[in-house]
């Protein structure tokens, strides 16, 4: 802590910065730039192939789960309505029930 007890946003609103520039460090950003090999794409999904078959996976199983999901929904809307008609068709107590 501070011998001075100041609070630390006093200390903060004290402190100042500054920093040298260096004048070229533009050039030196470029320079890397063209030092940077060119490597092609397949390089990079070769290095990165783990992940990539890792992140295919568990999208193809989310989409499969997903899928199974409205699937199943679906199913139950359509038997719902199949049992309804059904009962509509024999049963003249649902009949009345339907008749507005």
């Amino acid at each position: 802590m501070n011998s001075s007890r100041e609070t630390l946003s006093d200390t903060l609103a004290s402190w100042r910065v500054a920093p040298t520039s260096d004048p070229a460090f533009r050039s030196h950003v470029w320079e890397r730039i063209r030092k940077r090999p060119d490597t092609p794409w397949t390089d990079y999904l070769r290095a990165h192939a783990a992940a990539l078959s890792l992140v295919s996976v568990l999208a193809l199983g989310a989409a499969a789960v997903g899928g199974g999901v409205i699937a199943r929904s679906r199913v139950r809307a359509d038997r719902e309505a199949i049992v309804m008609t059904y009962l509509v068709d024999i049963d003249p107590r649902v009949q009345a029930a339907q008749k507005p």
